[in-house]
């Protein structure tokens, strides 16, 4: 089973691409908002999709966002096409914030996810919510924050409840600040 893979990109479309590496061509599936264009150097986490007589291959910036993938892939009757299509119209924290508030219309407003989809999508993994086990993907993904927040003393409980809320585009420090303001509520 194919996992990771890097390499360069020899073709580029809206939602595939075929990357270089090894002397071989992969063809992955990405989400649409990836951004990735021809020649560019890149490294995905990738899910290895089986069915019937076919393989396909879905790629992902974060192991983070493979796993919230996964996840997704099984609710029944959601599959990776459906599942890839939530990730090209969504961040993985929106996503995630999106079953917590059970935001059914974010779900409908999706190509491929129907009413009974989405209810499914929000039922099925609200229950890993409260238990931790989306939020706690969602952490990792951010270890420096949760460590450092750790060590100041906070649970992960506490934490997991305003990790989506901090905007990580900005420096471990500010991250950490946004992370006090909103904690000490």
């Amino acid at each position: 089973m194919i996992g990771f893979i890097e390499g360069t990109i020899k073709h580029a479309q809206k939602n595939k691409v075929l990357i270089f590496t090894g002397g071989v061509g992969y063809a992955v599936f990405i989400p649409e908002n990836h951004g990735l264009k021809t020649n560019d150097k890149t490294s995905l986490f990738i899910h290895t999709h089986f069915r019937d007589n076919e393989l396909s291959l879905f790629g992902f910036k974060t192991a983070d966002e493979l796993t919230l993938f996964e996840i997704l892939i099984n609710v029944s009757g959601v599959g990776p096409k459906t599942a890839l299509n939530i990730f090209s119209t969504s961040t993985p924290d929106r996503i995630v914030d999106a079953i917590r508030d059970s935001n059914l219309l974010f779900f409908t407003s999706i190509s491929g996810v129907g009413k009974k989809t989405g209810q499914r999508i929000i039922l099925d993994l609200k229950s890993k919510l409260s238990k931790g086990d989306i939020s706690l993907q969602k952490l990792e993904g951010d270890s420096e924050l949760l460590e450092s927040l750790l060590a100041l003393g906070f649970q992960k409980t506490e934490v997991s409840g305003i990790i989506s809320k901090i905007d990580t585009n900005v420096s471990l420090e500010n991250q950490i600040k946004q992370a006090l303001k909103l904690l000490n509520k």
